[in-house]
């Protein structure tokens, strides 16, 4: 881009430069016509001598050739402008493609962190309960397996990154143990992974799940907040702006209540 913009600033000074200058012809463009030039005066001017219309000539020939040359580097100056705002208008797409990306991905880092903060409480509960009989320290083994087999998914996401293998780990944890008290989270979490990989159904089916079947989970609100959003993707106005309304009104003074009115005003 700037080699664009130093050709349109040298076009740029060439045409003031002539216009300036076009008092002054310097040679006869248009061929022999009998006349000439010679300089005179002591600012060095350069002026046509032979016959009045010998002289008429060739300012005319001068003028014509430096118009046709003016005329050209207009051209050029204008055809530079064009792709300068040509290229312009791709750079603010593509800035603002690369704003959109960056807050989904922040959006979902979010979530990720409340699910695992949600999660410190669990072990000292449970170690309490194993204390209590050996049923209860038999209740307290199969939550600690829950525990690591919830905890080992999340750390797919969190530390290790590995999103399409924490796909399978979720959809199984939610297989071995349907009725711990993670499933709504897990529900989530698979709806945040298949929502990045681009699976907008299976997405909506996970969030759907949340919404629908878990009513008092904390999840709730931001399962609500991304039915809205996937159907706004989808171009299904109605049905977001339902949804924006079901998490403004059901969970007020809320951050999903705050997302839900943004993207409200922007329907």
């Amino acid at each position: 881009m700037k080699s664009v913009y130093k050709q349109a600033v040298v076009a740029l000074a060439v045409l003031v430069a002539l216009n300036a200058h076009a008092a002054a012809p310097v040679s006869d463009l248009g061929g022999d016509s009998g006349g000439g030039v010679v300089l005179s005066g002591n600012n060095g001017a350069i002026v046509p001598t032979g016959s009045l219309e010998d002289r008429v000539a060739l300012l005319e020939r001068t003028l014509n050739a430096r118009l046709r040359l003016q005329a050209e580097l207009q051209q050029q100056v204008d055809s530079l402008q064009g792709e300068v705002s040509e290229l312009r208008g791709q750079l603010e797409q593509q800035t603002y493609q690369m704003e959109q990306s960056q807050e989904r991905q922040r959006q979902l880092y979010q979530e990720l962190d409340k699910v695992a903060s949600s999660q410190q409480a669990a072990p000292a509960a449970a170690a309490s309960a194993a204390a209590a009989t050996p049923a209860a320290a038999a209740n307290y083994s199969t939550n600690q397996d829950e525990n690591q087999a919830y905890d080992a998914a999340v750390n797919m996401v969190l530390k290790e990154k590995n999103y399409d293998k924490a796909i399978p780990a979720f959809q199984g944890f939610i297989k071995q143990y349907p009725n711990s008290g993670y499933v709504p989270n897990a529900h989530y979490w698979l709806g945040q992974l298949l929502f990045n990989k681009g699976d907008r159904a299976g997405a909506s089916a996970q969030f759907s799940t949340v919404a629908n079947k878990y009513s008092k989970s904390p999840k709730r609100a931001d399962a609500l907040l991304k039915l809205g959003m996937l159907a706004q993707l989808d171009g299904k106005k109605a049905e977001a702006k339902s949804f924006y309304e079901q998490v403004i009104k059901g969970y007020p003074n809320t951050s999903p209540a705050q997302l839900a009115k943004q993207s409200l005003a922007k329907l």
